[in-house]
C-alpha cells in the first residue's frame, strides 16, 4: 500500500496521463510576455511549454521538430509574421493546431488569421482562465473565438448576400448567432432572448444550414470570411 493511502498507478495509467499532456510552442517576440504566458501555463498539470520562439521561421522549425499539439502565436513576430508561419505549417500538413494570442482584434487581422488556418483567436487582455480554456479547446480539435473578437463582427453582419452563395439570415437568427458567439448554451440563449429551448434549437439548425456550417465556430468563421458587413 502506498504511504500516502493511494493505490500505486499502473504503467498504463501513467502512459495515459503522459499522452494527455498538451505540448505547447509559444511564438512571441516580447520576452517578458512570453515568460509570463509560459508561467501561467506551467500551473496547469496537463500543459507543458516545450519551446519559446520569437520569429515565424523559428516557429515553423520548432513545430516541425517538436510536433506539439498547439502553437500559441502572436501576429507580429521577428522576420516572417505569425500568420505566414501558421499558413506554412498548414501547407506542410503538420498536425499542430494554432491559437492566435495578439493585441489586434480588427476585422482585417482576424479575417487574415482565420484564412491562414488558426483554430482560435484571443486578445492579449484575456484572463488566465480564458487562455487555459482556449488552449484545451483548440488542442482537443475545437474552435475558439473570444467574444471580444466575434461580437464586433456579428453586430455588423447584415443580411447575407445571395451572391455569396449563402441564404439571408432573419433578424432573429442574427440575434441567436450573436448570443451564440458569447459562448452561451442553448438554454442560456433561450433565456437571454425570451425564447423556448426548442425554438432556439430550430433557429440554430436554420443558421447552420444557411451558412453551410457544422457548428457554432464554423458559422462565425464563414460570416467573417465572406466579409459580410454593413
Amino acid at each position: 500500500m502506498s504511504t500516502f493511502g493511494a493505490a500505486p498507478q499502473q504503467t498504463g495509467e501513467l502512459d495515459a496521463q503522459a499522452e494527455a499532456v498538451i505540448h505547447v510552442v509559444i511564438a512571441e517576440d516580447h520576452g517578458v510576455v512570453a515568460d509570463g504566458i509560459a508561467t501561467m501555463l506551467s500551473f496547469e498539470p496537463d500543459m507543458e511549454v516545450v519551446d519559446i520562439v520569437t520569429s515565424g521561421e523559428a516557429l515553423v522549425e520548432s513545430v516541425e521538430r517538436n510536433r506539439p499539439e498547439l502553437a500559441l502565436v502572436d501576429v507580429n513576430l521577428i522576420g516572417m509574421d505569425g500568420l505566414a508561419a501558421v499558413r506554412l505549417i498548414e501547407e506542410r500538413g503538420i498536425p499542430t493546431r494554432s491559437l492566435a494570442l495578439t493585441m489586434f482584434t480588427d476585422h482585417e487581422t482576424v479575417t487574415r488569421a482565420v484564412a491562414a488556418g488558426v483554430a482560435g483567436y484571443l486578445p492579449k487582455n484575456v484572463r488566465r482562465e480564458e487562455l487555459v480554456q482556449a488552449v484545451r479547446a483548440v488542442a482537443a480539435g475545437k474552435g475558439f473565438l473570444h467574444p471580444d473578437v466575434t461580437r464586433p463582427f456579428l453586430e455588423r453582419v447584415g443580411p447575407l448576400a445571395s451572391h455569396a452563395g449563402l441564404q439571408a439570415l432573419s433578424k432573429r437568427e442574427q440575434d441567436v448567432l450573436e448570443e451564440l458567439a458569447t459562448g452561451k448554451s442553448t438554454h442560456e440563449i433561450a433565456e437571454a432572448l425570451g425564447l423556448g429551448d426548442e425554438t432556439v434549437k430550430s433557429h440554430l439548425s436554420r443558421i447552420y444550414a444557411k451558412l453551410k456550417a457544422q457548428d457554432r465556430v464554423q458559422a462565425v468563421v464563414i460570416a467573417m470570411r465572406h466579409g459580410l458587413v454593413r
